[in-house]
C-alpha cells in the first residue's frame, strides 16, 4: 500500500470534483437543507442572538456556524445567510479534502470523499448533524498528523497539533470515536505509511486515549447530555445482549439497505477483503472484520428497536461512519493496483450512482417548502399572523419533523419581506394545555415554550405584538 501511488493523485482530483458537486448542490438547494428542523433552529439562534449556537459541547461545529454568524454581523439579507449556512458544511469538507491533497495524502482525500457518498442519501439534506462535521475534523486530524510525521516535524509541535485536532474531532460527536480508533489501529498495523517510531506512536496513542476518556467522562457526568441516554446500553450489556444485537430491527434494515441502497459500499468492502486475504494481510483483515462486526453490535445495542419506519436521514447519519471501515482497504490496496483508466471509471461510477441516491431523496424534502409557504400565504389572506394548526398524520408525513416549524416559517415569512411576519406551529389534538395557552398568548412559540417577543432580533424579525394564536385544523384554514 502507498498513499503516494501516481494513480491515487489523479483519482483524488475526481474525489475533489465529486465534493465540489455536493458544494454546488448545497448552494442551489439551500431551502431544502436549512429550512428543516435542527438547521432552522441553529440558524435562527445565530440570527436572533448574533452568536454561535454550539450544542452539547460539540465544539467543532463552530467551523460551519461562523459563516452565517459573519453574514448576520454584516447585515446581509436572510437569503444570503441561509445560503452561506447551507454551503458552509460542504465548504468545510471541500477545504479539508483540499488540504489533504496539498499534503499529498491522496488516499485520505479519496476515502474522505467516499464517506460523504457511500452511506449517504437522505442524510445529505440533514445538514448540521455533527457526525459529518466530526468526520471532516477527523480527516484533517489524520492528514496533518501524518504529514507532520513524514516531514519529521518537532515532536512537541506534532503533539500540540495532534492534541488540538484530536480534541476538536472527538468532542464534535461521540460517534466519530469509532472510525478514529479504527483508522488509528489500521495505520499502525499496516506500517508502510505510518511515519512514527514506536515511542512516538505510544505517546500519541496515550494522548488520544486520554481525550476519548475525557469525552466519555464529560458525556456521562453529573449533568445529563444528549449522549447520556445513548451510552447507557453500551455500558450495561451482557453476552446475551450482544448476540441479540445482530437480530435487532436496526441491523436487519441496514443489511437490507446494503443490498438495495448502499450496494456500492458492499461491493468495494468485499473486494477489499478479498485483496487483503490474497496479499496475506491477516492482521489488517482481522481488524477490519472485528471493527465491521463491532459497529453492528454497537448500533444494535444503542438503536436496536429502530426499524424501517424510523426517519432515514437520522439513522443513516449514525450508520455513515461504517462506510470508512468498508472503503479503506479498497482505497489503500485496490485502487493503486488498477490502471488509471479503470480506477477512474470505477470511482466515477460510484460517485455518480451515489449522487443519484442523494437526488432521489430530494422530493421528500422539497415538498415541505411549497406546502408550508402555501399555509403562510393562506394565513395572510385570512389576516392571521400566528397560528396553531391541529396536527394529523398527513401533516406529519409531509413535514417529517415538526418541532422546528416555528423557526422555519418565521424565517420563510421574513425572507418573503412580510411585515409583520406570519408563522405557525403544529400541536397534537391531545395537547390541550398548549392549545388553551396559544389562545391567550402573544409570544413567539419556539418549539415547546413561549418566548417573549422582545427577545427577537428586530433587524430581521418583526411579528404582531397584539394578536394571539388562532387554533384550527389545516382544512379549516384552507376553506
Amino acid at each position: 500500500m502507498t498513499t503516494q501511488a501516481p494513480v491515487l493523485k489523479k483519482l483524488s482530483i475526481i474525489a475533489l470534483a465529486a465534493m465540489g458537486v455536493l458544494l454546488v448542490g448545497a448552494i442551489i438547494l439551500y431551502k431544502q437543507r436549512i429550512l428543516f428542523a435542527d438547521a432552522a433552529y441553529i440558524v435562527f439562534n445565530i440570527i436572533n442572538y448574533e452568536r454561535t449556537s454550539i450544542q452539547f459541547n460539540r465544539y467543532g461545529s463552530f467551523i460551519t456556524q461562523i459563516f452565517p454568524y459573519a453574514a448576520v454581523k454584516m447585515h446581509l439579507p436572510l437569503k444570503q445567510v441561509l445560503i452561506l449556512y447551507s454551503a458552509s458544511f460542504n465548504i468545510f469538507y471541500f477545504l479539508v479534502a483540499g488540504v489533504l491533497y496539498r499534503c499529498r495524502q491522496y488516499a485520505l482525500t479519496i476515502l474522505m470523499a467516499l464517506y460523504y457518498f457511500l452511506i449517504i442519501s437522505s442524510s445529505w439534506f440533514w445538514t448540521n448533524n455533527e457526525v459529518h462535521q466530526a468526520i471532516g475534523w477527523m480527516f484533517l486530524f489524520y492528514g496533518v498528523t501524518i504529514y507532520m510525521g513524514t516531514r519529521k516535524a518537532n515532536i512537541v509541535l506534532i503533539s500540540v497539533a495532534f492534541s488540538l485536532l484530536a480534541f476538536i474531532t472527538i468532542f464534535t460527536h461521540f460517534v466519530v470515536i469509532i472510525p478514529t480508533v479504527f483508522l488509528w489501529v489500521y495505520f499502525i498495523i499496516e506500517k508502510n505509511n505510518w511515519p512514527f517510531t514506536k515511542r512516538t506512536t505510544i505517546l500519541l496513542s496515550a494522548i488520544l486515549v486520554a481525550i476519548i476518556a475525557y469525552k466519555y467522562i464529560d458525556a456521562t457526568g453529573p449533568m445529563p447530555s444528549y449522549e447520556t441516554g445513548h451510552l447507557h446500553n453500551l455500558t450495561h450489556f451482557s453476552i446475551k445482549d450482544i448476540i441479540k444485537s445482530f437480530n435487532t430491527p436496526v441491523v436487519r434494515v441496514f443489511v437490507y439497505r446494503c443490498l438495495v441502497n448502499y450496494w456500492a459500499a458492499t461491493i468495494i468492502f468485499i473486494i477489499g477483503m478479498v485483496v487483503l486475504i490474497q496479499q496475506k494481510q491477516k492482521a489488517l483483515a482481522i481488524w477490519t472484520i472485528i471493527s465491521f462486526i463491532g459497529y453492528h453490535i454497537i448500533m444494535g445495542l444503542t438503536y436496536g428497536d429502530l426499524d424501517k419506519y424510523v426517519l432515514l436521514f437520522h439513522i443513516e447519519s449514525e450508520w455513515a461512519s461504517i462506510g470508512i471501515i468498508m472503503a479503506v482497504t479498497f482505497v489503500f490496496f485496490v485502487l493503486p493496483k488498477l490502471s488509471y483508466r479503470n480506477a477512474a471509471l470505477l470511482l466515477t461510477f460510484i460517485f455518480l450512482a451515489r449522487m443519484a441516491y442523494i437526488a432521489s431523496a430530494f422530493p421528500g424534502f422539497n415538498q415541505r417548502i411549497p406546502f408550508n409557504e402555501q399555509i403562510i400565504t393562506q394565513m395572510k389572506k385570512k389576516g392571521h399572523t400566528k397560528l396553531a394548526i391541529v396536527s394529523n398524520y398527513n401533516l406529519m408525513t409531509i413535514n417529517k419533523l415538526t418541532w422546528g416549524i416555528p423557526y422555519e416559517t418565521l424565517i420563510t415569512s421574513a425572507m418573503r419581506g412580510e411585515k409583520p411576519q406570519s408563522f405557525f406551529f403544529f400541536v397534537n389534538p391531545d395537547e390541550t394545555a398548549t392549545i388553551e395557552a396559544a389562545k391567550t398568548r402573544k409570544q413567539f412559540f419556539s418549539g415547546n415554550l413561549f418566548d417573549n417577543i422582545s427577545s427577537l432580533n428586530a433587524k430581521y424579525f418583526l411579528i404582531d405584538t397584539t394578536a394571539v394564536y388562532q387554533v384550527m385544523t389545516y382544512e379549516e384554514l384552507m376553506q
